[in-house]
């Protein structure tokens, strides 16, 4: 296969794993407004979202698959095609659960309460839309530089997925809280925690991309 014609395919992978992310990223943007209106009804209108994100997944790697067959790619070209299948795995799960906190909203009608659990659970979820914006944006402008941020966001997330679990606690303790929203409650956090850390390893394979390591590998490296 002609180089040209190569580079175009690779062009076309990182564009429609862009657009799957941009999708995800939608989703996630509707989540976060879902949580804050504890709007049921919009929330169970998105179930079923996750089927067209794991449809939308293979047909990348399974195209991801041919181009590596066709051409044996040089090193870096190599990296990208990985890159691509390593991102859309990652996309494919955000938007798994993603779809698990709106069916949370929509199993827990009108329960949700507006004390600082939902709070603290509305700043994460905010925090964890943008983190993966921020993290999507560096793999699509390939940014080790942008990349290497990400994880002081993550650091933050985690401090209120904490906070979220110790409110959680508190609220079993006595906290007028619906049993229903507060047994979903952990289980949100925790979806949302692992959709920042998909954020943070889809930016960070701008890194593996460009520089050919892992992003802790190198970070390992400057430390010592």
């Amino acid at each position: 296969m002609p180089r040209k014609q190569f580079e175009l395919e690779l062009g076309l992978l990182a564009r429609g794993t862009m657009a799957l992310g941009r999708k995800v990223e939608s989703s996630l943007a509707l989540m976060v407004r879902t949580l804050e209106d504890h709007d049921a009804r919009t929330a169970a209108r998105q179930l079923g979202d996750d089927a067209k994100f794991k449809s939308w997944g293979m047909s990348i790697e399974r195209e991801c698959a041919m181009v590596a067959v066709r051409q044996a790619p040089v090193a870096r070209d190599l990296r990208l095609v990985h890159a691509v299948r390593g991102a859309s795995d990652h996309l494919v799960r955000a938007g798994a659960l993603c779809e698990h906190v709106f069916r949370a909203v929509a199993d827990t009608p009108g329960e949700q309460g507006y004390g600082d659990l939902d709070g603290v659970i509305l700043c994460m979820a905010q925090a964890t839309h943008k983190l993966f914006g921020e993290g999507l944006t560096a793999f699509e402008h390939r940014d080790p530089c942008g990349a290497r941020t990400l994880r002081a966001a993550d650091d933050e997330v985690d401090l209120l997925y904490r906070e979220a679990l110790a409110l959680a606690a508190g609220s079993a303790a006595g906290e007028a809280i619906s049993p229903g929203w507060l047994a979903r409650a952990p289980l949100v956090v925790h979806y949302l925690e692992r959709i920042a850390d998909r954020g943070v390893e889809i930016g960070e394979l701008a890194v593996f991309v460009i520089e050919g390591e892992r992003a802790e590998s190198v970070a390992g490296r400057r430390r010592s």
